[in-house]
């Protein structure tokens, strides 16, 4: 057995999924801390909710909320008016951070062995 330590806490900087009537999530848009003090990290997270890419970002990133939930939208918006197209009521929301964490926390355990809280 393989022990993993703990390392750091992922916190959700800004986040949006499109969501369709009856259909449920389609697309997710977010960016994601990893608070682990100098080894801290940010994460963008985006694609189809099936399966996301999660990309880290440069360590000089800023951390500009704003700048993030323009990025979301941009991201989100061709899902958006896809699915707005073809007839169904959609629109942009917050979605659960526990659940946008989850493909943060699976991609640092799968390329780098490590666990987050």
């Amino acid at each position: 057995m393989v022990f993993y330590p703990v390392v750091g806490k992922l916190l959700v900087l800004a986040n949006g999924v499109v969501k369709v009537a009856h259909a449920g999530a389609r697309a997710v848009s977010a960016y994601v801390a990893l608070s682990a003090g100098p080894q801290s990290r940010v994460f963008r997270v985006r694609g189809p909710v099936e399966a996301p890419t999660v990309e880290e970002l440069p360590s000089a990133t800023t951390l500009d909320v704003q700048h993030f939930q323009t990025q979301i939208q941009r991201d989100l918006e061709p899902v958006l008016n896809e699915a707005r197209t073809a007839g169904h009521a959609a629109h942009i929301e917050l979605s659960r951070p526990e659940w946008v964490c989850v493909f943060v926390r699976n991609h640092l355990k799968a390329t780098e062995g490590i666990d987050v809280d």
